[in-house]
């Protein structure tokens, strides 16, 4: 038998619901050829830093993006931040 109108309407709602609980697809940011957005755990490994010593770093640059229980790190902000406070610029005398 077909569904009542009703009966289809709650299951859309639940769907919807179930969805939004589960929160946003952050996976399209994150990954991909050009990473402009990344997380702590894997910025911590591409820049080859502790976690704690990185996500100090990204809080003082102003590079954090809250979504709900997420953070998200610009890594544009990020290497501007550190391309202005860098004293050696990063090249070594061998």
């Amino acid at each position: 038998m077909a569904k009542s109108k009703e009966e289809s309407d709650e299951e859309k709602r639940k769907a919807k619901i179930a969805s939004l609980r589960k929160g946003p697809d952050l996976d399209k940011y994150v990954k991909g050829p050009r990473k402009r957005y990344t997380t702590y755990e894997l910025g911590a490994s591409q820049y080859s830093l502790n976690y704690y010593t990185f996500r100090k770093l990204v809080r003082m640059a102003g590079a954090n993006i809250k979504i709900r229980k997420n953070v998200l790190i610009d890594l544009d902000i990020l290497e501007e931040y550190l391309e202005k406070n860098c004293k050696d610029g990063g090249e070594k005398n061998v």
